[in-house]
């Protein structure tokens, strides 16, 4: 049962995600926009008990964990679609994407059962049928089918990443890591077996802050 201030948290956060998505290049509906808004309303729910982010302000919730994911959508909309969110913690950006990407499979990957707990709720409820949850390591994980893209947001130095997850991506599969602040040392050490292709910047609406997608190809 929603109660009455939930109701009118999820008007606030459906009116306020669309304002802002409005003012990028996401491309969204209402329907898209809903389950965004019911993800900020359980996040929030959740997070009293299970301590998930420390962003407890659903304002700042939409801005630093739904537009903040929301961005890179553009960038990945033309990839192929088998895509790993490694260090999804909460689910972010993973869930956000598959709901704006249903068309896409989407697994959320992390070593912390606890906030895997939250993102196996969010994706039942919202009926996100293109998630699957991983409980484990990146770097201890066996697959049968390699991922077309691997994303991560906040997660891990370049070098770590690339070393970490170089046995979960095919040969021509991308690296999408979102970062904030790339100091040349982070770009130096980047493995050889990986060049960058490309460093997209990101804009995310009322957040003056540095963001990045940067992308990475193996070496063939």
């Amino acid at each position: 049962m929603h109660n009455d201030s939930d109701i009118g948290l999820q008007s606030n956060c459906f009116n306020k995600i669309k304002e802002l998505l409005s003012k990028t290049s996401v491309e969204f509906n209402d329907e898209k926009v809903e389950k965004m808004a019911s993800l900020v309303v359980m996040l929030k729910k959740w997070n009293k008990t299970y301590n998930l982010t420390a962003i407890d302000d659903a304002d700042k919730m939409i801005v630093l964990h739904i537009l903040d994911s929301a961005v890179v959508s553009p960038v990945i909309k033309n990839f192929k679609n088998n895509i790993a969110d490694v260090g999804t913690g909460a689910g972010f950006p993973g869930l956000v994407l598959a709901i704006l990407h249903p068309e896409k499979k989407f697994t959320l990957i992390d070593s912390i059962a606890k906030k895997l707990s939250f993102v196996r709720f969010a994706a039942v409820s919202l009926k996100l049928n293109n998630v699957e949850i991983i409980n484990e390591r990146c770097e201890k994980i066996k697959i049968e089918e390699k991922f077309d893209c691997i994303l991560s947001r906040a997660f891990a130095p370049l070098d770590k990443i690339v070393n970490w997850c170089k046995d979960l991506i095919k040969d021509d599969g991308v690296f999408v890591a979102m970062k904030s602040h790339l100091e040349e040392k982070e770009i130096n050490d980047v493995p050889s077996t990986v060049k960058i292709e490309k460093i997209i910047p990101l804009q995310v609406p009322t957040l003056d802050a540095v963001r990045n997608a940067v992308i990475l190809k193996k070496v063939k």
